[in-house]
């Protein structure tokens, strides 16, 4: 990871995500896994699966727990079918990259169980001069050409429901600072479910 992006802000959160979350063989979805530190001293019981564009980063994430399954995939494309289904989701620290979060939000849906339960991560950006979707640079030292994405609280809440799930709880938080521009990135920091079809 660059020097000036730090999980020190999003990693406790996370953390207390997945200890109210996680139950023993359940099934982890690490969306935009990187190295797998957010998810590599779960349980050995516990299967997670990882998903990153990254080979070195999911060669990391392998030789960490290598008891997990790393796949190279990209979040906006639907995930395969033959994967099965996931009890847990975790998409926080990769959807500054997601240039469609509506449907980047589907493919995770249809990814899960029901009941399923997921921790997302947006990048709110309260500044933006227009409402909805904006972009902005990314980084011209060392991701030059890369738009963030970021979305107002409006347009997640939307790409939530038109994904068909449940927002159970929504915070406005510090995610990282970016160094290179000093400022501190947001997240509109989401936990999300899956409803169980009903009888």
């Amino acid at each position: 990871m660059p020097g000036w992006r730090s999980l020190q802000h999003y990693g406790s959160l996370v953390a207390d995500f997945l200890l109210r979350t996680v139950t023993p063989e359940c099934r982890v979805l690490d969306v935009g896994c990187g190295p797998g530190q957010l998810t590599r001293n779960l349980a050995p019981d516990v299967s997670v699966t990882g998903v990153d564009l990254s080979p070195r980063m999911l060669a990391v994430a392998r030789t960490e727990r290598p008891g997990g399954r790393y796949e190279q995939h990209d979040f906006h494309d639907p995930l395969p079918g033959g994967w099965g289904r996931f009890d847990v989701v975790v998409a926080v620290g990769c959807l500054e990259f997601c240039r469609d979060l509506t449907a980047t939000l589907r493919n995770l849906a249809d990814a899960c169980a029901p009941g399923a339960r997921l921790l997302v991560g947006v990048v709110e950006d309260r500044t933006a001069r227009e409402p909805g979707h904006s972009r902005r640079a990314f980084s011209e030292d060392g991701l030059p050409g890369v738009d963030m994405h970021c979305y107002d609280a409006t347009a997640q809440l939307a790409a939530v429901t038109a994904a068909g799930l449940s927002p159970w709880s929504y915070r406005f938080v510090p995610a990282w600072r970016h160094e290179e521009y000093s400022y501190v990135v947001q997240y509109g920091l989401w936990e999300l479910r899956k409803d169980a079809p009903r009888p």
